[in-house]
């Protein structure tokens, strides 16, 4: 079996029975698989996008960085550290500016991770404010300001030293315009967001 197969079985089976925090009728699993899905679209190597079907296995299942780099070695074990928060016990803001600082200095294959994570969370976002009207942050630890502060910074740490007119980068700063700053780009949402997906 090759890594990419590898890491989405070993992905549905860890995330069994979880369900997606900001949409409770869908499976978790269905995020990583966007992820892999979104770097698999950017043409990123096959232990970037095993990454991606992996990268919430250590913060959000029973399973350690140990158990990663044994089934998956160290490159992909590393990449998914590399989108992982490391201290569930910390302050939501503490993990989010320890995020924020980390990524600065990551490389593109780490940070196109976490680039594809934040992608699949603000297209969710955005098609349930389609069916529901208006956005929803009810469904997470801090609301609208918060949630704006952290994805720019996130964004502005993401092209840190990096070329900021990548496609995978674009994408992300158009969900971030739209959502946060209402800046509306109506072929970007129709062309990348609703892409073969009009359901």
């Amino acid at each position: 079996m090759d890594i990419v197969s590898k890491a989405k079985k070993f992905a549905i089976k860890a995330h069994k029975g979880q369900k997606r925090k900001s949409d409770l009728d869908k499976p978790m699993i269905i995020h990583p698989i966007n992820v892999a899905n979104i770097l698999k679209e950017y043409d990123f190597d096959d232990n970037v996008v095993a990454a991606g079907y992996l990268h919430d296995v250590v913060e959000d299942t029973k399973y350690e960085e140990k158990d990663i780099i044994k089934k998956f070695g160290e490159d992909i074990a590393s990449l998914v550290m590399g989108a992982s928060e490391p201290d569930k016990s910390l302050s939501w803001e503490d993990r989010k500016q320890h995020t924020i600082d980390l990524v600065k200095n990551l490389d593109l294959r780490h940070k196109a991770i976490i680039c594809a994570d934040k992608i699949s969370n603000l297209e969710d976002l955005r098609i349930i404010s389609e069916i529901k009207g208006e956005y929803d942050f009810s469904a997470f630890k801090r609301g609208f300001d918060k949630q704006k502060w952290y994805y720019q910074e996130v964004y502005n740490s993401l092209v840190f030293n990096e070329d900021e007119s990548l496609d995978i980068f674009r994408r992300l700063k158009e969900l971030i315009d739209y959502i946060f700053y209402d800046k509306r780009n109506e072929d970007f949402v129709k062309n990348n967001i609703f892409e073969n997906r009009e359901e």
